[in-house]
């Protein structure tokens, strides 16, 4: 539908010109007053090439007008400055130039503004959907704390070996992970607390493979940790265990069997970078940012709540995370969060991150 338009505007503007053109040739013998009449009138076509175009389109026809015109221009024998023709077609060109670069501005500015409109529009959604899950969470959490509660109580009841407490130890660990997927819903629609103190780098990566040696086991890949000595971090132990087990877990889904996640810390730029490494098939190109958006993620099975979580208590440090493809193989997450200094310096919880990639 778009090319007829297209083709009957430049119709238009084509029949104009030749029309303008034509008294302007045809008027020579009439008085003076005449011609500079029908000189203005070769405006028109430039300003509807203008307003439909933009700057291509009102440069096109102001030159197509000027060409057009120029013999009339050579014709003139006294100077330069007396020749209106040729001062004609100065104007030609600067009112062409002139209205189809401020078109073409007003209709930047327009797409800027329905692209800021749009951006509105899936904030307030993805607002309105996260009010709804925090409220949808917080009615879930107590009920299903209590089922996990009765399970583990009626578990007790039957010994390992008794055919019905493999559905119990189902119903746990299911329940468990609800739960700990509600939590996730909430955490991420409120500001994130954080208590920090001095902690060693080595001790946090310690722990985080523990957490998640049997996982590691079960999936037959291998979890190994590198820390330089005297590597200190200046964050909330709980949070900062809550994030790097997130990165390391999303590391050994991805996986495949026999592969390795190297956990590493570094030290520098007055703070400590934490670095998450897998041997699966790295990130889509392009999605590197999208990661941590909320709700996005790109298993099945995943809540996309996540590395949503990790950015925000990233950001709550001070601090600021990205992921990337290794060129070897597999994806790479870094965490970097300031030291003691360097968090003072953040401020409050939300600060935005300084020096993020």
């Amino acid at each position: 539908m778009a090319k007829p338009i297209w083709g009957w505007k430049a119709g238009v503007i084509l029949l104009l010109v030749a029309f303008t053109l034509s008294l302007h040739y045809m008027v020579l013998p009439f008085p003076h007053w005449v011609h500079l009449v029908h000189r203005r009138i070769c405006y028109v076509p430039i300003l509807l090439g203008a307003l439909w175009f933009g700057l291509r389109g009102g440069l096109s026809v102001s030159l197509l007008i000027s060409a057009a015109t120029l013999p009339l221009a050579t014709r003139f024998s006294g100077p330069v400055w007396n020749n209106q023709d040729l001062i004609e077609i100065v104007f030609y060109l600067g009112l062409g130039t002139l209205a189809g670069f401020l078109v073409d501005r007003r209709e930047a500015e327009r797409q800027r503004a329905m692209a800021l409109r749009i951006k509105l529009d899936e904030s307030e959604r993805l607002a309105a959907l996260g009010r709804l899950a925090s409220g949808v969470a917080h009615e879930v959490r107590t009920p299903l704390g209590s089922i996990q509660g009765a399970a583990e109580i009626l578990a007790e009841d039957y010994p390992s070996e008794h055919p019905r407490r493999a559905f119990f130890d189902i119903l746990v660990e299911e329940s468990g992970r609800l739960k700990a997927v509600v939590q996730e819903f909430l955490d991420l629609g409120r500001p994130i607390p954080v208590s920090a103190a001095a902690l060693d780098a080595a001790v946090l990566l310690e722990d985080c493979r523990a957490s998640l040696r049997p996982l590691a086991e079960r999936s037959g890949v291998i979890l190994e940790a590198s820390t330089p000595a005297n590597c200190r971090v200046w964050g909330d132990p709980l949070r900062l265990h809550q994030a790097l087990t997130n990165l390391a877990r999303n590391a050994v889904e991805a996986s495949p069997a026999g592969g390795v996640v190297r956990l590493e810390a570094r030290s520098g730029g007055e703070g400590c970078l934490f670095l998450v490494e897998d041997g699966g098939e790295g990130l889509p190109p392009g999605e590197e940012a999208r990661l941590f958006e909320p709700f996005y993620s790109r298993r099945k099975n995943g809540t996309g709540l996540g590395l949503a979580l990790v950015r925000q208590i990233a950001e709550a440090h001070g601090g600021w995370v990205k992921g990337e493809s290794i060129p070897s193989g597999g994806a790479r997450f870094s965490l970097w969060l300031p030291d003691e200094g360097g968090a003072a310096d953040a401020g409050s919880v939300g600060a935005t991150p300084g020096g993020a990639p």
